[in-house]
């Protein structure tokens, strides 16, 4: 057996986080056990108003009854308060004694993006859940059944945080068999497998394996230096689309004023009145025949004949007589 350690899990009480034997492994199962059947009975019987929310007698249910309902309004009760702490007591008591466990798996996923604390971190819930899911009725050891629970939190961790696109745990493990099949194609053939080959191998779809790849493609930053040699960057390469777009308004604009001489002062005023040609704000054909005295359906003819003069103007030098005023 290891050397005597110690782990603090709160000022009052601090855990060994010894190896157990098999024997005590089994004890201490069975009296968690017990403390959680008693604790909950204890409850029910001190708040009535739990019985509505009486858990079938199986482990995990169990577990999330005493989290969600064991509070103050529970605690004031010595028998519940001492049981709460014997529950306590016992399943930190496991917990410490496989926390190594939990370090060991957490290992393996170090070559993700997360941290090893991270990692550690989340192998440690995944372990206090399977001491709280756990059926001392199976017959298996705690650390068998703990070790699955901690790789599926682990597993669940890096699809979350690992990528840019959040991933699910079934589409990490296709991951995991997209590399392991890549590179058994590469080192059987001597050459790089084609995505045709890689989804005939896994029986995924061709689309369906490019959404993958590029879901969990490395992203790149737009400040890197294409080649070590040179300083161009990828921003030199990329498209100014806001100075495209200021130079297209402002050519439409001297296009627009350009055709805008041909037309007479009043049709001029009226298109300026009813596009807000100047920056003045649109109006309604009914303020504009109030402004300038006339009636409403005079400047609906004058705004048509205005811009039937605009778009033969335009057809004649050859632009585009419905992107003038768009």
């Amino acid at each position: 057996m290891a050397s005597a350690k110690a782990t603090t899990i709160s000022p009052q009480t601090t855990f060994s986080s010894d190896l157990l034997t098999p024997e005590e492994e089994r004890e201490l199962l069975a009296n968690f056990w017990d403390c959680k059947i008693d604790l909950v009975k204890q409850m029910i019987r001190h708040v009535p108003n739990l019985r509505q929310h009486r858990p079938p007698m199986e482990p995990w249910p169990m577990a999330q009854f005493i989290r969600d309902h064991c509070q103050a309004e529970c605690l004031v009760h010595t028998t519940v308060r001492r049981l709460h702490e014997r529950y306590v007591h016992y399943k930190h008591r496991l917990a410490s004694a496989n926390i190594r466990l939990a370090a060991h798996v957490a290992k393996r996923f170090r070559h993700h993006s997360l941290s090893y604390a991270d990692l550690l971190q989340e192998a440690v819930c995944g372990l206090m859940q399977a001491i709280d899911r756990f059926d001392v009725s199976h017959g298996t050891r705690l650390a068998t059944y703990a070790t699955w629970w901690i790789r599926q939190t682990l597993q669940i961790a890096v699809a979350r945080q690992s990528h840019l696109v959040s991933l699910s745990p079934h589409h990490l493990q296709e991951l995991g068999l997209l590399q392991q099949e890549s590179e058994a194609l590469a080192h059987g053939g001597k050459h790089l497998p084609t995505p045709q080959e890689l989804a005939s191998r896994t029986g995924s779809s061709l689309e369906h394996l490019t959404h993958l790849q590029t879901a969990t493609r490395t992203p790149v930053s737009l400040n890197a230096v294409l080649d070590d040699d040179s300083d161009f960057k990828l921003t030199e390469a990329m498209p100014d689309t806001q100075s495209t777009t200021q130079q297209q308004c402002s050519e439409r604009q001297e296009a627009l004023s350009f055709l805008m001489e041909n037309l007479r002062p009043r049709e001029r005023k009226v298109l300026d009145l009813r596009f807000g040609l100047t920056g003045n704000g649109t109006h309604s054909l009914r303020q504009i025949g109030h402004l300038l005295r006339i009636s409403k359906e005079r400047v609906r003819q004058i705004q048509n004949r205005a811009l039937e003069k605009l778009r033969a103007s335009a057809e004649r030098v050859g632009w585009e007589a419905n992107l003038l005023l768009e």
